[in-house]
């Protein structure tokens, strides 16, 4: 799909409409094979993996276009598949980065799903509704047990809801149940869910990427203690963990007793290999049949490995500059305009994403406004964004103006796991030298990239951010918003114009009323400049060429991936 243009996504249920498993009783054709293209994106949320562009391969293309392999039948004994990090937990309450999703969403499900076209989909829900604009009552799928044998019940899902909503626990997540108000069984196999106000976004919180449902007794028998070696996770899912050595490996054996069906892939391990190098050396050897989250300015060496197949797909993944707008001289709007005029951000996508993006105009790709913004009304909202092209005069000029004329020195840190973010930020070093700028650039573990987000001291940093859901608000809420600030918005922005329009957004029930404030939204921090987007990715995937895979695209990773491979034949 070209840039610029919207996906076709369903539309989320309006008040006191049911929506239903497509694979319930009754069901059409139509509707089941909708429902069996549920996927994942690489996220935080991922995250977690995976906007395109004419000139790059289309969502789901290997290094060859064609037809997906034929399938050889039988299952897959076993596959090694490497993630560019490590994981020092499976518990994404405390550790919510894009690869624990990978490695967790294998294992354990959510009341709903995401869709390849970014819908909301059945899960351990097969229907719910929304009567009025504070409650949700989620019907439960019936016959659902955990790797134990034990049934899943109403009761494990309150518990894990209720999880998020006790401060003692001190959950990532908890941001997204903060207008829960309460959650209740209201039948052997009903959950309902009321709201304090409402808000409009909560549709899209029982979703993999913040409600994951585990065993209400297996959580007690491990408080404190899940995720780790020794208390592995207890799920649903289509595959169950059997070991994991944080810093290393995990692994898992496929569920015989998944609700879903048939797995293909018998045993899966998850290798952490942080080292680009080592992670294509190890590809090339036969030591690995796969590997996510390539980067971009590498992919191109994957594709010439014998025996590979690399999977490109839109992401709607976003990479920016975050300057603290609280901490001097980043309270200075010259300066934050200096700096964006230095950034070449074509140049970076030609350079060293080899193409495979666009120059990022806002934070929110033009793709993300289905439903609540037509294609003409997206185009009008992105040309009144202002955007800050490269131009080195310009930059000094601004500079020279500032509060900071003399020049400053800052640091700017990016993950071991993102090499092209550490290339963009070398490439903004050399920029800025003749500004007087001095940037310090170093790589970091990804856990400690992660954490430093937090860290209110520090000046500037990458925001690299893989949306799981396929509303725009995902993101302009968390890092507009001043009531985040402290927690998600690492900018530290306040605008009480802002404010309002997200306020408003929040809790509106016209999706065109939400459209427009939170583009309004969009443009008035354009204006303020907390962030400078550079560009929108693509995610790389490769792997064995036996290996075949169905419905690659933006959303593969939020959801039970491996349940898509297959053997493939010659």
């Amino acid at each position: 799909m070209a840039s610029g243009t919207n996906r076709s996504r369903a539309a989320a249920p309006a008040s006191g409409n049911t929506v239903t498993d497509p694979l319930a009783p009754g069901a059409g054709r139509r509707g089941v094979l909708g429902l069996l293209g549920l996927g994942a994106a690489a996220v935080p949320l991922g995250a977690l993996l995976t906007a395109c562009s004419s000139a790059t391969p289309a969502d789901g293309n290997s290094k060859a276009a064609g037809s997906a392999p034929v399938d050889a039948g039988g299952d897959i004994e076993q596959l090694t598949i490497a993630l560019p990090g490590s994981l020092s937990t499976l518990d994404v309450s405390h550790e919510a980065g894009i690869l624990n999703y990978i490695a967790v969403l294998l294992a354990q499900e959510s009341l709903l799903s995401v869709s390849p076209d970014g819908a909301l989909g059945a899960g351990l829900a097969t229907s719910w509704t929304h009567p009025d604009p504070l409650t949700y009552v989620y019907e439960l799928r019936q016959n659902v047990t955990f790797w134990d044998g034990t049934p899943l019940t109403a009761a494990d899902v309150v518990d894990s809801v209720e999880y998020h909503l006790d401060p003692a626990n001190a959950s990532q997540l908890a941001y997204a149940y903060s207008t829960v108000k309460s959650v209740r069984a209201t039948g052997p196999h009903q959950v309902t869910i009321r709201l304090k106000n409402p808000y409009a976004m909560f549709q899209w919180t029982p979703t993999p990427s913040t409600l994951l449902i585990g065993s209400k007794a297996y959580a007690a028998r491990h408080k404190g203690k899940l995720g780790t070696a020794s208390a592995l996770l207890m799920g649903t899912g289509p595959f169950r963990v059997t070991s994991f050595a944080p810093d290393d490996h995990v692994e898992f054996e496929r569920n015989e007793k998944w609700w879903g069906g048939h797995v293909r892939v018998k045993k899966l391990r998850l290798t952490f290999v942080a080292d680009d190098n080592t992670r294509l050396l190890a590809m090339r050897s036969g030591e690995l049949d796969g590997a996510v989250n390539l980067p971009a300015d590498r992919a191109s060496q994957w594709e010439r490995i014998k025996d590979t197949e690399v999977h490109y797909a839109s992401d709607h993944s976003v990479v920016a500059l975050a300057f603290n707008t609280s901490k001097a001289p980043w309270n200075d709007p010259k300066v934050r305009q200096a700096v964006a005029h230095a950034t070449d951000r074509q140049g970076y996508v030609r350079s060293i994403l080899r193409g495979k993006g666009e120059v990022a105009s806002a934070l929110v790709t033009r793709g993300q406004w289905t439903g609540l913004l037509t294609d003409a009304e997206v185009r009008q909202a992105y040309t009144a964004v202002p955007q800050y092209e490269y131009d080195i005069d310009r930059a000094r000029t601004l500079l020279a103006s500032s509060t900071a004329k003399d020049g400053f020195t800052e640091e700017l840190h990016y993950p071991a796991s993102g090499s092209q973010l550490g290339r963009a930020a070398l490439a903004l070093k050399e920029a800025l030298v003749p500004l007087g700028i001095t940037l310090n650039v170093k790589e970091v573990p990804l856990e400690k990239w992660i954490s430093e987000l937090s860290e209110p001291d520090r000046g500037l940093h990458f925001l690299w951010y893989y949306p799981t859901t396929g509303d725009p608000a995902e993101l302009v809420e968390p890092y507009l918003d001043s009531a985040a600030i402290g927690s998600t918005n690492i900018a530290h922005y306040r605008n009480q114009a802002v404010h309002k329009d997200i306020t408003e957004e929040r809790a509106s029930v016209s999706p065109a009323a939400r459209g427009k404030d939170l583009a309004d939204a969009l443009q008035r921090a354009g204006a303020d400049l907390p962030y400078h987007s550079l560009w929108w990715g693509q995610s790389a995937t490769a792997l064995s060429s036996k290996v075949g895979v169905k419905d690659f695209g933006t959303f593969f990773f939020i959801g039970p991936w491996a349940t898509r491979l297959y053997p493939a034949g010659s």
